[in-house]
């Protein structure tokens, strides 16, 4: 079955609750609601803004944790077609005007961080350019009161008038190269690639999600939490997104799937070396967002007893590119990041010609189809940089297809390292390092040269006692000499973004600093 997209988010919501009125839609610590109760919820929430005079193509930024009430806020705003910006939980006062300012938000709602303190009283909301509606004070009486100001012929015009072709979010890149920039979908996009999700994964009404990423990313938005909407899934908040948290959390609603980061895999399994608990539920998984070794997708896939799923996604393309499915042999998952999303166009192109690569050969993976974006919100000369005359989406990352159409991940194109005119792929030498058992976590950066125009700086956070010498020793033993690091730096914990990504750009700085480069 190939997606479609003749749906609206909010439309799709009401289909799954006639399908499936009375199944679990949405649990978190304090409450649960059945896909009867999240639709109505969602019209209340709708009528409630609609009653602050919000409407078709306006922006509302929502800055608060993941729960029910989160997602009913966003239901809520996707069912009138207003425009919904989930903004990071960890952005500070500047951080926040700007995005105010870059996504043209109309209206912010503030709400409680993960330790219950309002947002409101730990922020300065005078200097925000734009009304702050403090979430704590959308109680279940105001909200009716103010949603029951508005006749139900309204709500129901409202919700006619949403297209497919409509926009539904703005969300910011996590920037770990680069500047965060703001990506704008459409309904029609959104809902065929949580189709495509749903499908690969194989999921089924009796499945239930344990969602461990936040929902201002991409692939917890839509791989995850709207993924379940489409086969009447259920959707498990977990209170924080600590291990121990998330643990308890599969444990004690008896989750099946758990989609995640590698490095949040990672922290997973090392806290399963002290601590027991009964995972026996969990079937199925996805990774993506950072490379990993085949080593370690075997590790997780045996130490937490699932079937891993491997994907390649990026916000451009509404978090859908690759996937391998639930039926594909461990080896063909383990080994690469499956085939084209189903529906979606895809190829190999020629870093240099922007001419299609045959199986075999290394290039930019590119895709064209529903899932990419409508561009950078306010930006074309951004949006023509990654988007070519032909629709297709460079998505910066390098691969290479092999024979029976599956995609090999090589690397990104901006972490290319070129030394002396030689094309180093950083991913080749983190693959060596962390086959050795010495070293727990390595990411590779380039650091400026005046000869050679960039060396290689290997950031390795160690399991054990290490030098710098044996680190080098590790490369040297089995690549060419060009890919031996000229610097190490060593860390307790990489740097991470918010989505727990490692922080390159971070990275880069630190070892420009450190070497006397400039980044």
């Amino acid at each position: 079955m190939k997606p479609h997209s003749d749906q609206t988010i909010g439309s799709a919501l009401q289909a799954a609750a006639a399908v499936f009125p009375d199944r679990p839609a949405v649990i978190d610590p304090t409450v649960s609601y059945s896909y009867a109760e999240l639709d109505r919820m969602a019209d209340r929430m709708a009528r409630y803004y609609l009653s602050c005079g919000v409407g078709k193509g306006d922006h509302v930024g929502i800055v608060y944790r993941d729960c029910a009430a989160m997602l009913v806020q966003l239901y809520g705003i996707w069912r009138i077609g207003a425009v919904a910006v989930p903004l990071c939980t960890s952005y500070t006062e500047a951080e926040l005007v700007h995005c105010i300012r870059t996504a043209d938000i109309q209206l912010l709602i503030l709400g409680s961080s993960q330790t219950g303190e309002s947002y409101a009283r730990l922020l300065d909301c005078s200097r925000f350019p734009v009304p702050v509606v403090p979430m704590d004070l959308l109680t279940g009486d105001l909200i009716q009161a103010k949603s029951a100001s508005v006749p139900l012929c309204v709500l129901e015009q409202a919700k006619r008038a949403v297209r497919p072709e409509d926009p539904d979010t703005i969300l910011f890149t996590s920037g770990t190269t680069g500047p965060t920039k703001p990506v704008l979908t459409t309904h029609a996009s959104r809902v065929a690639t949580l189709q495509a999700q749903a499908q690969v994964l194989s999921v089924e009404p009796t499945d239930r999600f344990c969602s461990a990423l936040p929902m201002y990313h991409c692939f917890s938005l839509t791989a995850t939490v709207l993924a379940a909407m489409a086969a009447g899934a259920c959707v498990v908040f977990p209170a924080d997104r600590h291990t121990r948290t998330i643990l308890q959390a599969v444990e004690t609603h008896r989750c099946t799937i758990l989609t995640a980061v590698p490095t949040l895999f990672s922290a997973l399994i090392r806290r399963l070396e002290t601590e027991s608990y009964d995972l026996s539920s969990l079937k199925k998984g996805m990774i993506g967002g950072s490379s990993y070794t085949e080593e370690f997708f075997c590790r997780v896939s045996e130490r937490l007893g699932l079937v891993l799923v491997p994907s390649l996604g990026q916000t451009e393309a509404t978090a859908g590119i690759t996937s391998a499915s639930v039926d594909d042999p461990l080896e063909v998952r383990a080994r690469t990041i499956g085939r084209f999303f189903p529906g979606v166009e895809g190829c190999i192109k020629d870093i240099q010609t922007g001419g299609i690569l045959p199986p075999g050969q290394e290039g930019e993976i590119c895709v064209r189809g529903y899932n990419v974006m409508q561009g950078y919100y306010k930006q074309p000369e951004a949006t023509a940089a990654v988007i070519d005359k032909d629709g297709w989406l460079h998505s910066g990352d390098l691969g290479k297809l092999d024979r029976q159409g599956y995609v090999c991940y090589t690397g990104r194109l901006k972490e290319l390292i070129i030394r002396g005119g030689e094309n180093i792929a950083p991913s080749e030498i983190e693959a060596l390092l962390l086959a050795d058992p010495r070293i727990r976590s390595a990411k590779v950066v380039g650091v400026p040269d005046p000869h050679y125009t960039e060396e290689i700086c290997a950031c390795v956070v160690p399991a054990s006692e290490l030098s710098a010498e044996e680190v080098r020793s590790i490369v040297r033993q089995r690549a060419a000499y060009f890919k031996i690091p000229r610097y190490v730096l060593f860390f307790r914990e990489l740097p991470m973004t918010s989505v727990g990504k490692i922080d390159v750009k971070a990275l880069r700085k630190l070892a420009a600093e450190q070497f006397g480069g400039t980044p």
